[in-house]
């Protein structure tokens, strides 16, 4: 990968399973039109994904961040607090009375049942609180949607198009050391294994930022993403 891709996929996005039976889009909330570009933005987890969302918000678009939905959701009085709590039994609740989430983090990437419930119980009102975001967005040039999870959740088929932060694994393990330095390699290491392969993400991917370079690499490349999306350029699978 070099720092100055950032272009269309020139070829149809292979099949995939579809999507899970609660990713409904009933009212077309998703549906990009030449006025309105609704994209996802995903990428592996310390990918810069965050960095990319935030310079597309700097120039003009509309952000909206799974991640955000969750903590929502998860915090004590949301919608899923209670759900999670009786997930992982009361080990998986601090002092402040909040969800302990290193303790849920470890419990997950080593037990992948408990992941998938976890998942079970977030998604599905995760993507209800984007519905409701979406709609109440209105038309504007362009929306960008962050899900971390995207194609582990078979969410990509709803969404065009789809960009993608891209960094390799070495740095995604460097960076998460640096963010969390209760982190071991090994343990960071294994955090970015039970993702989707990277190799797997650029190929079903519509357009890639290469976030391996230096943040003016990273700048130019978002900068003309932005351009090439509120232009009406054609970036769609078809």
């Amino acid at each position: 990968m070099t720092g100055e891709r950032a272009a269309p996929r020139l070829t149809p996005r292979p099949p995939d399973e579809g999507p899970p039976s609660w990713a409904a889009d009933p009212d077309g909330l998703l549906k990009s039109g030449p006025e309105s570009v609704k994209a996802a933005l995903t990428g592996g987890v310390a990918s810069g994904k965050s960095t990319v969302a935030a310079l597309l918000e700097a120039f003009g678009a509309a952000r909206l961040d799974f991640d955000v939905f969750v903590r929502g959701l998860s915090e004590p009085g949301g919608a899923c607090f209670e759900q999670i709590q009786s997930l992982f039994g009361p080990k998986a609740t601090g002092r402040d009375g909040r969800l302990d989430r290193v303790f849920i983090r470890d419990l997950v990437f080593k037990n992948r049942e408990m992941r998938k419930a976890l998942e079970d119980v977030l998604h599905p009102a995760s993507w209800s609180v984007m519905l409701a975001e979406l709609g109440a967005l209105g038309p504007l040039p362009l929306i960008v949607v962050e899900v971390p999870l995207l194609f582990e959740a078979r969410l990509d088929s709803l969404f065009d198009p789809v960009i993608l932060s891209f960094a390799s694994p070495e740095r995604q393990v460097k960076r998460l050391m640096d963010r969390d330095e209760s982190l071991g390699r090994r343990k960071a290491k294994r955090i970015v294994e039970t993702q989707t392969p990277i190799l797997e993400k650029l190929r079903r991917a519509d357009i890639v930022v290469d976030n391996n370079g230096p943040m003016s690499q990273v700048v130019a490349q978002t900068k003309k993403v932005w351009t090439m999306l509120t232009a009406g350029a054609p970036v769609s699978r078809g």
